[in-house]
């Protein structure tokens, strides 16, 4: 499992901030955010029962911090690839497909957010900072167009979430993921044409961040997942309360 980056050569604080963070995200993908207490992930970290409350107020918390830190990961595995590319519709095109791509099929990803219950809320998108720089180069360059990189860098990181959550909800197919970035490049003036082309073409080979222990299963839907999730937590639920 590779999310969280060594803890080696960071300050004795960061490394035990990290040990935090490793030991909650592995007990949630074996037991589920329900059955997983505080005191299980210090003992799992090896470190005193108090000391979790120096880092984080509530397990809330440290759930947040997990998903940032995979977000983190996500964006170390990208930005060598697109970085290399020039053209700023390029870019925000091979970018918005990457984060569409891992939310529906990266099994360390998948895995954490259903054991986690957030399913239903929580979609890999592109950082709106970074979303908003790629805005305002391609308007420097004249490539986008657009009265507001503010407004429309929150327009596309809207869009692109409700669309990643309609498609984990299966209600929308995964092909809404070409027309959403077409729609994109028109919004910043992109000719349909162009916008279509960007939009149709494959996604390169980018590495991302795996979970060897549980290889990704291609051949069931992430809602299906979600749905035999919520159905073993109904029978736990049954099994505790008799």
């Amino acid at each position: 499992m590779t999310p969280t980056a060594p803890t080696s050569g960071l300050p004795k604080r960061a490394r035990t901030r990290k040990k935090l963070i490793t030991a909650a995200r592995d007990l949630i993908y074996a037991k589920g955010i329900e059955k997983v207490a505080i005191v299980d992930i210090t003992k799992a970290a090896g470190l005193a029962a108090g000391s979790f409350y120096n880092y984080f107020p509530n397990k809330g918390a440290i759930v947040s911090a997990i998903l940032d830190d995979f977000e983190e990961v996500f964006s170390e595995h990208l930005d060598p690839y697109r970085l290399s590319l020039k053209d700023p519709a390029m870019r925000l095109s091979v970018t918005l497909k990457y984060y569409f791509k891992q939310s529906q099929d990266n099994e360390a990803w998948r895995s954490f957010v259903i054991n986690a219950g957030l399913s239903d809320q929580k979609v890999l998108v592109q950082p709106s900072q970074q979303c908003f720089e790629d805005i305002s180069i391609g308007m420097r360059g004249g490539r986008f167009k657009s009265d507001s990189a503010a407004i429309t860098e929150s327009l596309i990181t809207g869009m692109a979430t409700h669309v990643g959550l309609e498609i984990q909800r299966g209600k929308l197919p995964r092909s809404a993921v070409t027309e959403t970035i077409r729609h994109v490049l028109r919004m910043l003036g992109l000719p349909d044409i162009a916008a279509k082309a960007f939009a149709d073409a494959p996604l390169p080979e980018i590495s991302f961040p795996t979970r060897t222990d549980l290889p990704a299963d291609p051949n069931i839907p992430f809602r299906l997942a979600v749905e035999r999730r919520l159905k073993a937590r109904g029978i736990d639920a049954v099994t505790a309360a008799s």
